[in-house]
């Protein structure tokens, strides 16, 4: 039975979740019952803690869910990335569980340190069919066997996947209901995946594209974490209105949905600080967009 500040850290988890991740509401209560389901010790024994399906466009957070979700529950260095498009070639299950008796795979490097551990697996759809069906034991009975004879269990982790099968369903259904969405991408995703994968994965959830508004609230999260982070080495900026939305204007792509925001808003707020170094060897000040450059400019306070 856990305790009162177990029980009380795992009710905040799903508002955590909420305040770092925009426009996936209706997918964040259900990622985070996996959590605390896991964490009451509700899961099978026989089985990971917590396994789940995120799929939908890419850049709307279905990477950054699991991210979050480790962070908050266990503290940094517990999640374990793998990215599968690394992992289509005949010798992936060989890289991933080791080529010889001396050879542990990518795997068995993993499965150090204490557990609980959070296994995410990105662009499931891009594996070599092999690996599929190495998910599928390590999924059920819950354990594998790496080359060097050593066992691997999975027992008192989580195993997340994520998969951009679906997403161009997704952005044409741009005036259709969630609902619609989801049994359209779950649709695709049954035609994509193995009966033998999709039954161990309990839980699918499909991620949102991102609208226009909730494009400006992540630009905004992104903008105020690299306003904090520069002032932490000594450049204080105030950001104007109208230097956001030329941020969200160089940032915005409808494909690769928030993911080059960030990097568009640190790349345009450190040019402005050299910019400024360079020209007054002043690096802090109100950041301005300035229509005759057609890019940001620093006035000094």
């Amino acid at each position: 039975m856990a305790d009162a500040a177990r029980i009380a850290h795992l009710q905040g988890l799903e508002a955590h979740l909420r305040t770092h991740l925009r426009g996936q509401d209706h997918v964040i209560a259900r990622a985070a019952a996996v959590f605390t389901r896991g964490e009451l010790g509700l899961a099978r024994p026989d089985r990971p803690r917590g396994v789940f399906l995120a799929v939908g466009p890419t850049g709307t957070g279905k990477t950054e869910l699991v991210l979050l979700a480790a962070r908050y529950l266990f503290g940094e260095d517990r999640a374990r990335r793998f990215d599968l498009s690394e992992y289509q070639r005949t010798d992936a299950v060989e890289r991933l569980l080791g080529a010889d008796a001396s050879d542990s795979g990518g795997i068995g490097r993993a499965a150090t340190g204490v557990s609980p551990r959070v296994w995410l697996f990105d662009e499931l759809e891009k594996a070599h069919p092999k690996v599929l069906d190495l998910f599928i034991q390590l999924l059920e009975p819950g354990h594998i066997t790496l080359a060097t004879g050593e066992v691997v269990s999975l027992k008192d982790d989580y195993v997340a996947f994520t998969s951009n099968i679906g997403a161009s369903e997704a952005m044409r259904m741009a005036r259709s209901s969630m609902a619609s969405i989801e049994q359209a991408v779950l649709r695709r995703v049954a035609e994509a995946l193995r009966p033998e994968i999709l039954a161990r994965v309990p839980d699918q959830l499909v991620f949102a594209r991102l609208t226009p508004d909730v494009q400006r609230e992540i630009a905004g999260l992104h903008l105020a974490n690299e306003v904090a982070r520069l002032k932490s080495v000594g450049f204080d900026l105030e950001v104007s209105r109208e230097a956001l939305e030329f941020l969200i204007r160089e940032g915005f792509h409808p494909q690769l949905g928030a993911r080059p925001l960030r990097q568009t808003i640190e790349r345009q707020l450190q040019d402005t600080v050299v910019r400024g170094l360079f020209a007054s060897g002043v690096g802090a000040g109100r950041v301005i967009f300035d229509p005759t450059i057609n890019s940001l400019a620093l006035i000094h306070r």
